[in-house]
C-alpha cells in the first residue's frame, strides 16, 4: 500500500497504474463532477486532468499523510491526508477514506471517500459538466 500512496504522492500516474489490474473498478463517492463508477483504469485516467488542472502542485500535495487502518488477506482499509492550495487559492485540506480489494497482489477494486463540498468548493467542480462514468458509485 505504501507504493499507492508514494506513487500519487509523487504524481507518478504510471507507477500509480501498475499497481492496479486491468479490470480495476474505482467507485468515487458523493456528488462531484468525477463522483461514480469506472471500470477501468483507463476510464479513471479520463478524470486526472480535471483533478491535476485544478490544483497548485507547487502548494498541493496528495498522500502528505496516510495509515492503513485495516489489512485483511485480500483488503486493505487506509485514511489519507492531502494538503495545499488550489489554482485559485483556495485552501484544499482534503481526507480520503479508501476500501481497496486485491487480486493477484493487485489492485481490483477501490472504494474512495472524501468531503465532496470541500471539493466542489475548492476546485470549482461546480462549475463544470459531469464526467462521463460507467454508473453511479455501487457498493
Amino acid at each position: 500500500m505504501n507504493a499507492y500512496y508514494e506513487a500519487l504522492a509523487r504524481l507518478d500516474v504510471d507507477a500509480f497504474e501498475a499497481l492496479h489490474h486491468p479490470d480495476v473498478v474505482y467507485n468515487v463517492s458523493g456528488n462531484t463532477i468525477i463522483s461514480g463508477r469506472y471500470n477501468s483504469f483507463a476510464a479513471l485516467k479520463t478524470i486526472l486532468p480535471l483533478i491535476f488542472e485544478a490544483l497548485d502542485f507547487e502548494r498541493f500535495q496528495f498522500a502528505k499523510n496516510w495509515k492503513i487502518m485495516t489489512e485483511g488477506h485480500d483488503s486493505i482499509t487506509a485514511i489519507m491526508e492531502a494538503e495545499g492550495v488550489a489554482r485559485n487559492g483556495k485552501r484544499y485540506d482534503q481526507r480520503y477514506a479508501h476500501i481497496f480489494a486485491f487480486r493477484d497482489g493487485k489492485i481490483t477494486s477501490v472504494h474512495e471517500f472524501f468531503d465532496t463540498q470541500l471539493a466542489n468548493e475548492s476546485l470549482e467542480f461546480t462549475d463544470k459538466d459531469p464526467c462521463q462514468t460507467d454508473g453511479e458509485f455501487t457498493l
